[in-house]
């Protein structure tokens, strides 16, 4: 069943490895170059190398096999074991586990909660258990914060991506706000409660309702996502499986398998497949079965999960070539009644989450007729901005693009010209120790613009050094020219960090004859130049 993920993961991984083997092998000729025959490589480096570099030791060993170069194993097993100590250190632990143990104590008071929510948004329940502070008590009163255990409720518990249900519950001498509800140990549903007003106590009897209009909202984008699952499989190949997802009443959110971001166009075709099968308005249907024969149905099932013997299947979609409907799937969350329920579909965004993962992100139902309604809107009023219809704003922007780019270059020419003295071919210069030397300090000028003006004044000057200072944007950049017939004296590289340091900057970098750097403090413009003209005083 999961041949083509199988296959793709495999290649991923191989190629993963081939990045990783070559740029080791390079990493360990540099630490071992100057190693002999007979030697060892420390432990911390081949350790280091295994750490940071994801190369193993027994590869480093093979490698330097040949070289007859051997590893101090006991340096690495030691700087292993040092990391670790330290890694325990660190880690303080969230407290999960322990709070896990203690749901075992609540299900033998409580008893596991039987679960109405597939048939019925409102439902009475028995309290069974009231959870505060993490611990077991009796009553909750008016401003409390508390978990409550029923024996019975209509509020989904978050699971399977599915978010929990919200809702509120009220009683002869009580009412409070479910904010989220959450399955402990796969049996307890346990209801965040908010008390509002009067007191609640293990025994009462409670009406529980949950918010109808989100879970509907809920239902449309859990519904969506088998649709969406299959469309992907059907458009990016089999190799596409589920890898996480969260399914919320504002939007879908699907981790996939798959290597490479989706394509524009292969977008487009998987909005269409899933909005033709929502058109289709076929029947979804939930059927309880073995799993055996779930599969030999057609269902798909997540690749590693674990399922009961008996399962929950839900068909939607129309039929297909193969006799099977459109998506089939184990799925215990809750699914509109028709895929027409759904009403639209829209992809918002794709991106990397992890190696191989995707993340797909979509609206539906309502959510998806605002998101568009809200799309157009700001096409309109765009349009109205830029003093064109919605249909001709993509070649109105095209144009004022090309328009400002040429007045862009327009603005770097005139710029240039000024700093260099226009048109005419002499400037004035200083002479410095027989050095001729042009400086400019100049207020907005970008900083890729300074090295064009000083290959220009290298040119008027024929001879000599030319020191240009930008202070754009609150910071400073600097940039110094040499020409070649001074470079044996002089280097552009170091007179930049000279004046970078002035300028409260650090490095630089360049060639003899063109370098360039910066610095934070603009007010030091001048004591650069400065520094520069004293540095070729001598």
């Amino acid at each position: 069943r999961a041949q083509a993920l199988i296959s793709e993961t495999l290649k991923n991984e191989e190629s993963k490895f081939k990045t990783t083997l070559d740029r080791g092998l390079k990493l360990l000729d540099e630490e071992t170059s100057s190693l002999g025959a007979g030697q060892k490589l420390d432990g911390a480096v081949a350790f280091k190398l295994y750490d940071t570099f994801g190369f193993p030791l027994d590869l480093t060993q093979d490698a330097l096999r040949a070289r007859d170069i051997a590893v101090d194993t006991d340096g690495f097993n030691a700087a292993m074991d040092k990391q670790k100590a330290e890694a325990r250190k660190a880690w303080s632990g969230s407290g999960e586990v322990a709070t896990e143990r203690f749901w075992f104590d609540v299900i033998d008071t409580a008893g596991a909660t039987e679960f109405l929510g597939y048939d019925k948004d409102v439902s009475e329940a028995q309290v069974k258990a009231i959870i505060k502070d993490g611990a077991m008590v009796n009553a909750a009163g008016a401003g409390d914060t508390v978990h409550i255990v029923f024996n019975q409720t209509p509020f989904y518990a978050e699971s399977g991506g599915q978010v929990g249900d919200t809702g509120t519950i009220t009683g002869e001498n009580f009412a409070g706000d479910v904010t989220d509800c959450q399955k402990k140990l796969g049996k307890i549903f346990a209801h965040k409660v908010i008390v509002n007003k009067g007191k609640i106590a293990v025994g009462d009897a409670a009406q529980l309702k949950i918010d109808t209009d989100r879970r509907q909202n809920i239902r449309v984008h859990h519904s969506v996502t088998h649709l969406l699952h299959e469309a992907l499989r059907q458009v990016l190949g089999d190799h596409v499986a589920q890898k996480g997802s969260l399914q919320g009443a504002d939007r879908t959110r699907f981790d996939i398998s798959h290597s490479i971001a989706i394509k524009l166009e292969d977008i487009q075709k998987i909005e269409t497949i899933v909005n033709n099968e929502i058109r289709a308005n076929t029947s979804v249907v939930t059927r309880l079965m073995g799993l055996d024969e779930a599969r030999t149905s057609g269902a798909r099932a997540l690749f590693g999960e674990k399922y009961d013997n008996e399962v929950r299947v839900v068909s939607m979609g129309r039929i297909q070539s193969n006799k099977i409907p459109f998506s089939v799937e184990l799925c215990g969350g809750t699914h509109v009644k028709q895929t027409g329920d759904i009403g639209a579909f829209k992809i918002l965004s794709e991106s990397a989450v992890g190696s191989g993962v995707r993340r797909v992100e979509c609206v539906a139902g309502e959510t998806a007729l605002n998101y568009l309604n809200a799309q157009g809107d700001m096409l309109k009023a765009a349009g109205e901005l830029l003093k064109t219809s919605p249909q001709d704003l993509l070649q109105r922007l095209t144009s004022l693009i090309e328009d400002k780019k040429k007045l862009e270059q327009d603005i770097t020419n005139l710029r240039r010209k000024i700093a260099t003295g226009g048109s005419d071919q002499t400037v004035e210069a200083k002479d410095i120790a027989g050095v001729k030397f042009i400086s400019r300090v100049m207020d907005d000028v970008p900083a890729k613009d300074l090295k064009p003006m000083a290959d220009d004044l290298k040119v008027k000057i024929g001879s000599g050094i030319v020191m240009l200072i930008s202070t754009e944007g609150g910071k400073a950049s600097i940039v110094v020219g040499v020409t070649d017939d001074l470079t044996a004296r002089f280097s552009a590289v170091d007179l930049v960090k000279l004046g970078a340091a002035t300028l409260g900057g650090s490095g630089g970098g360049g060639r003899p004859d063109m370098a360039q750097a910066g610095g934070v403090n603009i007010e030091a413009a001048n004591d650069a130049v400065t520094a520069v003209e004293n540095k070729l005083v001598g």
